[in-house]
């Protein structure tokens, strides 16, 4: 190792190395009888003691320094001061402008013997021999701390000769202790060779060595690896040169560094970058990616197609992206992020204005993520700029116009006011306005006609204090239904007059709001007295109607009752005379027979009507039986035509047509069946000499309709409108039995099963009955 002034003063300067040196010092003061002995060292002119002996009172310490101070680096000088006197040794270190001397003072001229002199050279060996030692001790340990140092780095490390053999491997390079002890000494290619390695990167790296000796400059390359899982590996590799005083190359040094964590980072980055870059052509908006440590936000392309301002490498600073911002806006703009930045926020957003090149400002929406470090502190900021100029104009557009269409509402609503104010103070009706708790604010002049109080006698009262004690729940319940539902409201009640008179009111009341909140309600009322008065008339009435109706259901009942007794008793007479008649041989049976069955006939036809009437009466007084139940009306239409027209005196029979998959219906089934025999009566009665009836049922999963069809007679255009009337029969069935009921009946009957009927016919070729019920 070199020595130079730093590692001499180092070991001068250690307290072993001047306890040993005074020790030397005493002994040679001893042994030459020499009161002072002072070692010391010269360095650019700057004297410095190392050891020193006293023993003499006669020199005082400014003295010994005078003395130090004006050594002249001459062997065996002397000095003297008042009879004293100097010997000086130099002690060699061997290094350039630092000298070490061994001086001697006394009172009188000093003579040194030989055996003085042998003991001066004695000591001057010995302080040279424990300098060198601890020299060699100095360096043992410098060489021990590198390369503790050297071998805890955990950068690859790898020192060699000037033939390119290691001298030194640092367990970073090389983590197994055997090859690492293997390798010093040897060079790249028997090193390959040892680990079976291709030979290749021995060759490649002793002529980057070569080229590191011949231009005396670092060498900088880097390699790929493949491990054993497959995977690659990244070193960085340097070759440093290191020459000697005489140009010649003393030692080289390497130098490995893993990168792989960097370049996946630097592959990953990479793909992220393109991402970026796609994602900022793909959108319309500017992308930005803001450095908080480094103050530097990297922009996106379209940043400068929306701004028009361009950056080397698309990079701006915070400062200079803050100058951007509109004055008017800046210190808001400022205090929002600082105050988002200094939270635990993650996000923030702002709209303000931004420069563009062409010193026009746009409207931006500016939104971001904030990434912030495990303390909380934001490192980085993410985000998009939105150019929302058009918007923001179509907001100020629209903002001057609601304002343009408020103060037309104000002109309009001032005007309507006044229209109203005319209206109400000139209506015959009563217009109030009330606040919440139903006081009158407002009452129109009409109150006094109506009832005759003037406005200002109301103004503060409620309605509640003139209402009718019966209908004062019925008031307040509805107020306070409308008031808080806002629901229109409307009710009818008395209220007293000044006359102390009670006057029915009909009332409607509308809810009024400003900002969408309640803050009174207008009410309108009507003198209702006299229809009131119309009303309980109507009523009265009516429950002398009902009882008229009741009266004539019981007259019809009794007459029903009574007449029937009898024209069963003339039946059965005329039946007992027709039985006799078959007995015997009168000159005039024909003839009596034909009376006979005139007097059946009409019997029956009476018997008919007083049925249909008393039919008609009972519904008319609501006592017809209604119980709807599921039945299946297919099966229905097939009893009656079993009971009824299976066995036709005439051959004459009912064709049935069934179209569907379900014929189930909810009615009446005792309607239902007087509906179907009602019609089909009239079918055959209508059609007599004709073919046969036929009854068709369609059915689907909305309704179900029963058709009645004959080739009968037919019924004329005109009459078919009136053919549900009472007592009404149409004008071609002049001869044929009927009451002109049993329409009527069937409609009755068939509209209370929720169904309707329906009547097609053309004169002379027959009639269609149709009738309609939904499937519930």
């Amino acid at each position: 190792m070199a020595l130079n002034s730093v590692t001499i003063k180092t070991i001068v300067s250690s307290d072993h190395f001047q306890e040993e040196c005074q020790n030397l010092l005493a002994f040679a003061s001893e042994i030459c009888e020499v009161p002072v002995v002072i070692f010391n060292y010269v360095e650019n002119k700057t004297t410095t003691v190392i050891a020193k002996v006293d023993n003499s009172n006669a020199f005082t310490t400014a003295d010994i320094q005078l003395i130090s101070d004006t050594i002249n680096f001459e062997k065996n000088t002397e000095y003297s001061k008042d009879s004293a006197s100097k010997t000086q040794f130099e002690i060699a270190f061997e290094v350039e402008d630092f000298h070490a001397n061994l001086c001697f003072y006394g009172l009188r001229s000093i003579e040194f013997t030989s055996i003085q002199l042998k003991t001066v050279h004695h000591v001057i060996q010995q302080i040279g021999s424990f300098f060198r030692l601890q020299i060699q001790n100095f360096e043992l340990e410098q060489k021990a701390f590198y390369k503790k140092i050297l071998d805890r780095l955990p950068t690859e490390v790898a020192v060699f000769d000037s033939n390119h053999k290691y001298l030194y491997v640092n367990p970073a390079a090389i983590q197994n202790p055997e090859l690492r002890k293997f390798i010093i000494g040897k060079d790249d290619f028997e090193y390959a060779k040892h680990t079976g390695r291709d030979p290749l990167f021995a060759k490649e790296r002793r002529d980057r060595f070569t080229t590191a000796a011949k231009t005396n400059s670092i060498i900088e390359w880097i390699d790929e690896l493949k491990k054993e899982d497959g995977s690659t590996a990244f070193y960085t590799r340097k070759y440093a040169p290191v020459f000697n005083k005489f140009g010649l190359l003393e030692m080289m040094v390497g130098f490995g560094v893993d990168i792989t964590a960097q370049k996946s980072a630097e592959a990953a980055l990479k793909v992220s970058n393109e991402r970026f870059s796609y994602a900022s052509q793909a959108t319309s908006d500017a992308l930005w990616d803001w450095n908080i440590l480094t103050d530097e936000i990297f922009v996106g392309e379209t940043y400068s197609a929306l701004f028009g301002h361009h950056f080397k490498n698309n990079v701006i600073t915070a400062g200079a992206c803050e100058n951007f911002v509109h004055p008017d806006d800046r210190e808001r703009y400022l205090k929002k992020y600082e105050d988002t930045l200094n939270s635990t926020a993650l996000k923030w957003d702002d709209e303000y204005r931004y420069l563009k090149s062409d010193n026009s400002y746009a409207y931006v929406s500016d939104k971001a993520i904030i990434i912030r470090n495990s303390d909380g502190t934001p490192i980085r900021m993410i985000g998009a700029m939105q150019d929302i100029t058009q918007r923001k104009t179509v907001e100020e557009q629209n903002r001057m116009l609601i304002e343009e269409n408020n103060r037309n509402k104000n002109i309009q609503l001032n005007e309507a006011k006044n229209m109203y104010r005319l209206l109400a103070d000139n209506t015959v009706d009563l217009v109030c306005l009330h606040n919440l708790d139903t006081t009158f604010e407002y009452v129109s002049p009409s109150i006094m006609k109506l009832m005759g109080y003037t406005p200002e006698e109301l103004i503060g009262q409620t309605p509640m204090q003139f209402v009718h004690p019966t209908d004062l729940e019925l008031l307040q319940k509805r107020f306070e239904s409308f008031i808080v539902k806002a629901d229109d409201s409307h009710v009818e009640a008395r209220f007293l007059n000044k006359n102390n008179e009670y006057v029915w009111f009909e009332i409607k009341a509308s809810i009024v709001t400003v900002d969408g909140e309640p803050v009174s309600f207008q009410s309108s009322a009507r003198d209702i007295t006299q229809k009131k008065q119309v009303q309980n008339a109507m009523e009265k009435a009516l429950v002398q109607e009902r009882e008229l109706n009741e009266l004539r259901t019981n007259l019809v009942s009794t007459i029903s009752h009574e007449f029937r007794t009898p024209m069963t008793t003339i039946r059965t007479s005329a039946e007992l005379i027709e039985m006799y008649i078959e007995g015997h041989n009168f000159v005039h049976s024909p003839q009596l027979q034909k009376r006979i069955n005139t007097i059946t006939e009409e019997i029956d036809r009476i018997v008919e009507l007083m049925n249909a009437v008393l039919t008609i009466s009972k519904d008319d007084a609501g006592k017809t039986n209604f119980n709807p139940t599921q039945f299946d009306l297919k099966q229905i239409c097939l009893d009656v035509i079993e009971t009824s027209y299976s066995n036709h005196s005439k051959g004459r029979k009912v064709n049935t047509q069934f179209v569907g998959e379900t014929f189930n219906i909810f009615a009446d089934k005792n309607l239902m069946e007087y509906s179907l025999f009602n019609l089909l009566n009239n079918a055959f009665k209508y059609s007599e000499g004709t073919g046969d009836i036929t009854l068709s049922l369609f059915s689907n999963k909305e309704y179900i309709e029963i058709q009645i069809i004959d080739q009968g007679i037919g019924i004329p255009e005109k009459d078919i409108p009136k053919l549900f009337n009472t007592f009404f029969r149409a004008s071609n069935t002049e001869g044929i039995q009927g009451t002109g009921l049993g329409l009527y009946i069937v409609k009755t009957f068939t509209e209370r099963n929720s169904g309707t009927i329906n009547v097609t016919s053309k004169l002379g070729k027959g009639t269609q009955v149709s009738l309609h019920f939904p499937k519930i």
